[in-house]
């Protein structure tokens, strides 16, 4: 994806953020105004603003090393550390066209497919405090694609990746931090994840999910690709998957012959 986007603040936000450049082009305008419904969405954990490098600090050295690894990803998102932004900010999102060249099922685009339960989530600032973004702590329950090394495990944990989340400034005031068409997992619900491998930072971005619950599928993300799953059955839905994966990973050549 070109590194390019557009920041603004959404619908509750008081004021017009300063642009930015960070994914593949400019938003719509008429996607600068947020609805109610994305608004009103779970935003993610929370990021104490004054405390998050300290606590970083005190971690042994890998830990430390990963954190910086991991939040140098999300430099450069604001035009400036969100503390220093107007006091009467009430959060920054960045519109980004992300989701038109993500299709519905991003099998090719992940390099791993999981069916997991969202445990403990914790967000953080990126190294010069301009971003935030969240790490999930999933449990993996079914791997319908695994990575190239068989790196994971049914029955561990890995760490799924979002930029996003909510921060904490001294005053107590909280600050809202998104990205537009993108939703955050929610503790203690189960979803199918499609995850790119982060190599260095040892975790994994999530590109989209689908929520399983009740027998049925929500997907985490807005666009039209990702609704036409809306409401399915959840056993058909991860057939359908399987079946996406098991085409994708044959020769070109078979694939062509298919059509």
């Amino acid at each position: 994806m070109k590194s390019a986007s557009v920041a603004i603040l959404f619908g509750l936000f008081i004021g017009l953020a300063v642009s930015q450049i960070v994914g593949a082009g400019a938003a719509n305008p008429a996607q600068e105004k947020a609805t109610k419904n994305e608004t009103d969405e779970y935003l993610g954990p929370t990021v104490d603003y004054e405390l998050d490098f300290q606590i970083a600090a005190q971690a042994n050295p890998k830990a430390r090393a990963l954190r910086e690894i991991r939040g140098r990803r999300y430099n450069q998102r604001a035009p400036e550390p969100l503390a220093h932004l107007p006091s009467n900010w009430e959060g920054y999102a960045t519109g980004t066209d992300w989701y038109l060249y993500v299709p519905a099922l991003p099998v090719e685009k992940s390099d791993a497919v999981i069916v997991g339960e969202v445990g403990a989530s914790e967000a953080h600032l990126s190294v010069d405090k301009t971003g935030v973004y969240s790490e999930f702590s999933i449990k993996v329950d079914q791997i319908l694609k695994n990575h190239e090394d068989s790196s994971l495990n049914v029955g561990e944990l890995t760490i799924g990746e979002r930029e996003g989340g909510v921060v904490r400034f001294q005053d107590g005031r909280l600050f809202r931090y998104r990205v537009y068409h993108q939703g955050m997992p929610r503790p203690s619900r189960r979803y199918l994840f499609f995850l790119s491998r982060n190599h260095e930072g040892e975790d994994y971005t999530i590109v989209t999910a689908y929520e399983l619950r009740g027998g049925q599928v929500t997907p985490l993300d807005q666009s039209k690709a990702f609704s036409s799953f809306q409401g399915a059955d959840d056993q058909s839905f991860l057939n359908k998957v399987r079946d996406e994966i098991e085409r994708t990973q044959k020769p070109r050549r078979e694939r062509r012959e298919e059509k």
